[in-house]
């Protein structure tokens, strides 16, 4: 009896140190920190080809965390960062499993366009995450938002996260820049000022 009692506990014992597939993979697209520049910071992509960035690996299949600062493209010029990323679930993916989301520049515009889409997935099954970034550096640059994307304000963190993945994009604030009405118009209150303030000396 003891002997039986002992093999359980050991069976057990082994169990729990097995290895422990990852609770969760992520991404993050932050446009907003560093002018000029896009970080993505992945975690937790741990089977197939891990995480893949413009073509390159960010990072091996693994538990581990890796980021990569990439350009915003140049004035006029929109730059496309093309990313993927397979992960295990533990469960089936909830709707939405794609989207197209554009951030709106408070002057008017687009500034980037985010595209992403899930498949695979399920108990225990491995899942892949492809997507596209599109960023402009300039306000009220060239991008047009696609039929159907969601409008999301800049500035405003989205979440399109999913089954044992955790993922955010920010797009960066632009200054908005002042109409030349109003400099025009201060230009002319400030000279008015200063003739009526001459004739009353």
């Amino acid at each position: 009896m003891n002997r039986l009692i002992a093999t359980g506990l050991a069976i057990s014992a082994i169990a729990l140190m097995g290895p422990k597939s990852a609770d969760a993979a992520f991404l993050t697209i932050d446009d907003a920190s560093t002018e000029g520049s896009i970080i993505f910071s992945v975690g937790q992509f741990d089977t197939g080809t891990g995480f893949i960035l413009d073509g390159t690996t960010l990072l091996t299949p693994g538990l581990g965390t890796a980021s990569r600062t990439v350009s915003e493209g140049a004035a006029g010029n929109p730059i496309t960062h093309t990313f993927s990323g397979q992960f295990f679930t533990a469960g089936a993916f909830s709707a939405p499993t794609s989207g197209t989301i554009a951030f709106t520049e408070a002057g008017g515009g687009i500034s980037d366009i985010l595209t992403f889409s899930y498949t695979g997935g399920g108990t225990g099954g491995v899942a892949t995450l492809t997507g596209s970034f599109v960023s402009d550096l300039e306000p009220g640059g060239s991008l047009v938002a696609p039929p159907g994307a969601t409008l999301v304000p800049e500035g405003t963190p989205f979440s399109f996260g999913n089954t044992n993945i955790t993922t955010s994009a920010i797009s960066d604030v632009e200054a908005v820049p002042e109409p030349a009405s109003l400099a025009l118009l201060g230009s002319a209150l400030i000279g008015f000022a200063a003739i009526r303030r001459r004739r009353s000396v």
